[in-house]
């Protein structure tokens, strides 16, 4: 059941990562087409572009933890036998646990003082306290899928 869970929040979280790069072409494309044919660009499309690759970037890690689709390089993947391989992707997967928990942590400051203080972005003026949250929900979701990945690997015992 909490297996299902966590399937379900790492696809909606890709799937809002997907609208997110969508926003951040549809913008783009605008942008591109009003300086063009009317001197007329649209404005903050810089600041949509940059919260839509942070919320496009955040958002696509939980399903590719769960899925063990993150980019690796397996130089010594042929050398090792399948056991140390395993142990190698179990030591990874607890340094990215620890990693993205450390961030997450660090973030959660500069998110108070952001709300507190009222930052928002500059051309868009939306609060700036909800992407810090964002990131840390995101990171949230990422060390479970992390987790679960570390137990589907730790099942199967090397094979």
């Amino acid at each position: 059941m909490a297996g299902r869970a966590l399937e379900l929040l790492a696809r909606v979280c890709t799937f809002v990562g997907a609208l997110a790069i969508a926003v951040m072409m549809l913008a783009t494309c605008w942008d591109i087409v009003a300086r063009w044919a009317a001197n007329r660009p649209l404005h903050g499309v810089v600041e949509l572009v940059e919260v839509m690759v942070l919320a496009s970037a955040m958002l696509g890690l939980p399903e590719a933890f769960l899925r063990d689709e993150q980019i690796r390089v397996d130089l010594v993947d042929g050398f090792l036998p399948t056991r140390a391989v395993a142990f190698l992707k179990i030591t990874g997967l607890a340094l990215s646990v620890v990693l993205l928990g450390i961030i997450a942590v660090n973030v959660y400051q500069p998110m108070l003082d952001a709300r507190q203080f009222g930052d928002v972005k500059y051309d868009l003026g939306v609060p700036v306290w909800p992407l810090y949250a964002l990131i840390i929900f995101a990171f949230a979701a990422s060390i479970l899928s992390c987790l679960a990945a570390m137990l589907r690997e730790i099942a199967a015992g090397g094979r």
